[in-house]
C-alpha cells in the first residue's frame, strides 16, 4: 500500500511489510519492521528527503529485523521495542536467525533501544502514534495505532483472514486471543496494515475472518 503517508516494501524471502509511515506536515517518518532490502528503503527516502525519526518493532523473529543493522548506520535512531521482547531480539537463537544460518544482531553497540510499555505514546513530527501491547505471537508483539487516522499497523497479530502463529518461543494462544479482543475494541472503521500480505478493516475481519470469534 502506498499513499501520501504510508509506504509499503515487500522485503526478505519471506515477503514481510516493511513500512514507512510519514507525518501529513513534515518530511519526518517512521520506520516499521526493517527486515531487508534496505538498499530500495534508502534509495526511497533519499529520493523523498525524509527525516528518519525512529524505527519501530512489532516483533523481533528474524524477517521483520533483517535490516535493522543496515538501516541504524545510515540513521542512527531510536529502535522502538516492547520491554518484554527486548530479551528475545537481542538474542539470536530467540529471534530465529540463528535458526536461518544468520546472526541478525550483530553489533548491540550502534543499537539505541527505546523499550516502551502498553499505551506509551511517541511522535512522528506532530503525529501522536500510541503502542499497544498485544502479546500472543511473541510475549512482546505491538501493534502500532495512529488513534486520530482510524490506522493500526499489526504486525503479526492480526492478518487479513488470518491471525499470528502461537508455535515460536513465547507464543500463546490465550494471550493472543487478549490481544485480539484489544485490537476488536478499537472502532470498526479501523484500517490495519499487517507484517504480511494485504491491509484490511476491522469490520470486514469481524464478519469474515474464522479466527475472529468475538
Amino acid at each position: 500500500m502506498n499513499n501520501k503517508q504510508i509506504f509499503s516494501f515487500v522485503v526478505n524471502e519471506f515477503a514481510t511489510n516493511c513500512y514507512i509511515y510519514k507525518d501529513s506536515e513534515s518530511n519526518n517518518a517512521i520506520i516499521i519492521d526493517p527486515g531487508g532490502e534496505t538498499k530500495e528503503i534508502f534509495n526511497f527516502i533519499e529520493r523523498n528527503k525524509l527525516n528518519i525519526e525512529k524505527v519501530v518493532l512489532t516483533h523481533s523473529h528474524y524477517d521483520h529485523i533483517k535490516g535493522l543493522e543496515d538501516i541504524i548506520r545510515f540513521f542512527p535512531v531510536e529502535v522502538i521495542i516492547h520491554q518484554e521482547e527486548y530479551p528475545l531480539v537481542v538474542d539470536n537463537q530467540k529471534n530465529l536467525s540463528l535458526f536461518l544460518g544468520e546472526k541478525c544482531i550483530k553489533n548491540l553497540d550502534i543499537i539505541k533501544w527505546k523499550k516502551v510499555k502498553d499505551q506509551e505514546t511517541f511522535y512522528c513530527g506532530k503525529q501522536k502514534i500510541k503502542i499497544l501491547h498485544t502479546p500472543g505471537h511473541t510475549i512482546g508483539s505491538i501493534c502500532i495505532y495512529l488513534e486520530n487516522n482510524n490506522i493500526l499497523f499489526s504486525g503479526d497479530t492480526l492478518f487479513c483472514g488470518s491471525v499470528g502463529r502461537t508455535d515460536f518461543p513465547t507464543g500463546n494462544i490465550d494471550m493472543l486471543d487478549e490481544s485480539l479482543k484489544k485490537i476488536f475494541s478499537l472502532p470498526e472503521e479501523t484500517m490495519f496494515l499487517p507484517g504480511h500480505n494485504n491491509y484490511c478493516y476491522l469490520k470486514k475481519e469481524k464478519q469474515h475472518n474464522p479466527f475472529v470469534k468475538f
